[in-house]
């Protein structure tokens, strides 16, 4: 329906600005800005609208039934790479996986998805996710960010899939009546005949004069002219210091703190100049809420999106007032070195400590990419180096995944 309202639209923004060239425009100036902002409008929503409907993520409604049918399985990542569109500072992200049904041999297949910004470093080259199924005879898979607890654990227990390193491609036509998109399937010809529909409406009312131009007799003066106006104004540079520095990450810590009420976190996403951070909702809550810091303040952003289970929450908290928050800069300082990708903003994520070779109760994960190259360094609460992986071929990250795996 959008995309029939914006090729209407289109059709009104031609005929006013066929109209303002030939000098036959009465409504210039309120037609033009209105169908021009109009159309921007409607061209955003359905860019919006394509990506959700190519985000596969939020194609399962009912999990529970999905896995009773056998829908539901492991799959481990090849690649993920951001296609440039996000929601909420949230990337969407085209996400390359073996995927291993329970009924059918492993298969490759590509699809998209939108991933919490906290929660990205969790997905790397190699991990094994949980996905679902919404048609058990289609390839196309849904990422599931908050499985049941039993795939969590099989997840992170699994040997098999993660030794497989590739799988023949599973690919279908679009399914029927859409497009490569997801979106619903419109014939050219009515998008063609919606167009001139809207061309017409505008035209209809200086139809008489717009047929003497076109005819090349002395149309009447329009009794009306516009001007249109650029009214974008530039955002000046950010000039803020980097989130990174021992005293901006500290005072971030501590701007949580203060506006929360609560030690007790979940994680901290630190980027160059906003931060994210999910913790309780009060010091004796079962919840969590999401802060963010950006402009020199904190923010409460209400309730976390995808809340932790109750009984898992204990074993995902820690006290941001125990960490070492002047490290960061240190860390963030080795990235080129480690990982061959320079002049890129990395990312600070501070969470509970689940790599094995992490000896303390919180580690750093950082992340950085390039055009062509991603890499996750993580370090203990002492600034150490424990897990390398990803970065330029001849790196220290990719020597160190080589080496270990």
């Amino acid at each position: 329906m959008l995309r029939l309202i914006l090729s209407a639209v289109v059709g009104m923004f031609a005929a006013s600005l066929a109209l303002s060239i030939i000098d036959v425009d009465r409504g210039a100036g309120a037609w033009l800005p209105a169908t021009g902002t109009l159309m921007t409008i409607l061209l955003v929503l359905v860019s919006i609208g394509k990506m959700f409907a190519g985000n596969s993520s939020a194609a399962v409604k009912d999990v529970e039934a999905a896995d009773r049918d056998g829908r539901v399985f492991l799959a481990k990542i090849l690649d993920v790479r951001a296609t440039g569109s996000t929601l909420n500072d949230n990337p969407f992200c085209e996400i390359r996986v073996i995927a291993q049904p329970r009924n059918r041999p492993a298969y490759e297949t590509t699809f998209r998805a939108l991933i919490n910004l906290g929660r990205l470093p969790s997905y790397q080259r190699g991990a094994i996710v949980v996905v679902a199924q919404p048609d058990a005879d289609r390839p196309e898979i849904a990422l599931l960010e908050n499985p049941p607890l039993h795939w969590q654990r099989l997840a992170e227990t699994d040997e098999r899939l993660r030794a497989l390193d590739s799988a023949p491609e599973w690919t279908l036509p679009p399914a029927k009546g859409r497009d490569r998109n997801g979106l619903l399937r419109i014939p050219a010809v009515l998008l063609l005949v919606v167009f001139l529909l809207g061309a017409g409406i505008r035209i209809w009312p200086v139809r008489e004069e717009a047929l003497a131009a076109v005819q090349g007799r002395t149309p009447e003066s329009a009794s009306a002219g516009g001007t249109m106006i650029d009214g974008s104004d530039g955002d000046d540079e950010d000039d803020e210091p980097l989130l990174f520095t021992p005293e901006q990450a500290q005072r971030v810590a501590n701007d949580l703190v203060a506006l929360s009420g609560v030690t007790q976190f979940t994680d901290v996403h630190l980027m160059p100049h906003y931060a994210v951070a999910d913790g309780l909702t009060t010091p004796d809550a079962v919840t969590t809420d999401t802060w963010n810091w950006r402009d020199g303040k904190a923010e409460h952003d209400g309730a976390e999106l995808i809340q932790p289970d109750a009984a898992d929450l204990p074993n995902l908290l820690f006290d941001i007032t125990t960490v070492n928050w002047s490290l960061v800069q240190g860390m963030v300082d080795q990235l080129p070195g480690l990982t061959g990708i320079k002049n890129v903003d990395p990312s600070v994520y501070v969470r509970r400590a689940v790599s094995d070779r992490v000896g303390t109760p919180v580690e750093f994960s950082l992340s950085t990419s390039d055009d062509y190259y991603s890499a996750w360094i993580t370090f203990d609460a002492n600034g150490q180096v424990a897990e390398m992986s990803g970065g330029h071929p001849d790196s220290p990250a990719a020597q160190w995944e080589a080496a270990n795996g």
